[in-house]
């Protein structure tokens, strides 16, 4: 299977990340949900620190997974949630990138 599209859409949405969102901003202020948001994602990036880390192919495989289910609940909640539309892509902007080095990780091998 051919992963170049994949790649090149991958390396277009991380490339636009920084367009999207200044990291320096909170665009988010202090409400509880979004709070609650804020933590979920710092769990998701703490994980794929962890995946990063981890040099057993095994266990990352397992850790990509429960970072998937993770990703997948996060993006529930933020769909859920009522805030504004600057912290939502403040939000999305840094699942996206977590996101982006889950894929690079899992396709390590495929070179």
């Amino acid at each position: 299977m051919n992963r170049f599209p994949q790649l090149a859409i991958l390396c277009a949405a991380l490339a636009a990340i920084p367009v999207l969102a200044d990291h320096t901003v909170n665009h988010c202020g202090k409400s509880a949900m979004a709070e609650g948001m804020r933590a979920r994602v710092k769990t998701i990036s703490d994980q794929m620190d962890k995946i990063d880390l981890t040099t057993d192919r095994a266990k990352q495989r397992e850790l990509l997974d429960l970072h998937m289910k993770h990703m997948q609940e996060g993006l529930h909640e933020l769909r859920k949630r009522e805030l504004s539309a600057a912290c939502r892509i403040e939000l999305m902007s840094s699942m996206m990138e977590s996101m982006v080095r889950a894929q690079i990780v899992a396709h390590a091998d495929d070179h």
